[in-house]
């Protein structure tokens, strides 16, 4: 595939590095790598679909669409190229989806660096449910174990997830990829969330 490369090797290094995100589960590294890449081809397309998993970049598109600070209709558009017809189902992922992955927001609020120094991939945060906030009420914080706060989902996130926990759905959550200060404050904590069958498991 590389062989069939047609345009100059600097996107080719770019999707790389972007890929090399994807596998970390920064999505939001990722997206800001493809923002860069300048030629967007077939084969570009090709490698993003052989190296990434469909459910990833199911993922990242939903990102992007139900994000409120973002209007990157580009990568959104690249990323329904090589999704095809599955691309069909970003408007609604969230709503049905048993797994995702997710930014914490609001890291830029306090000191949260002492605490995101703490975290490692894999270990569990706490979900808690705000009915009482009165900025929102569908408000979802993100703890520490030790019972620090890192942050909230975001809310139109949080807004969906709202319709699935009347529903009577329980989810979990574990640090998915912790990312330097070099980073946005709010793309520097990824979660994994997960829908918690009836015995927990």
């Amino acid at each position: 595939m590389i062989d069939e490369w047609p345009t100059e090797g600097q996107d080719l290094l770019l999707l790389v590095r972007a890929i090399g995100y994807f596998r970390c589960k920064a999505l939001w590294a990722a997206i800001h790598v493809l923002e860069e890449i300048d030629a967007w081809h077939a084969a570009a397309s090709g490698f993003l679909a052989r190296y990434v998993p469909e459910d990833t970049l199911l993922n990242t598109a939903a990102e992007l669409y139900h994000n409120s600070f973002c209007d990157n209709n580009r990568v959104l558009l690249l990323l329904g190229s090589v999704l095809g017809p599955a691309a069909l189902g970003v408007p609604q992922y969230y709503a049905h989806a048993s797994r995702f992955i997710t930014r914490v927001v609001g890291l830029r609020y306090e000191d949260r660096q002492k605490e995101l120094a703490a975290l490692q991939p894999g270990m569990p945060v706490n979900l808690v449910r705000e009915p009482e906030n009165r900025h929102d009420p569908h408000a979802v914080a993100v703890v520490a174990p030790w019972g620090v706060q890192l942050g909230y989902l975001r809310a139109s996130l949080a807004a969906i997830l709202a319709h699935r926990y009347a529903r009577g759905e329980v989810f979990a959550a574990r640090v998915a990829a912790v990312m330097g200060p070099h980073s946005d404050p709010n793309e520097q904590l990824y979660i994994e969330v997960w829908r918690e069958t009836v015995d927990g498991q």
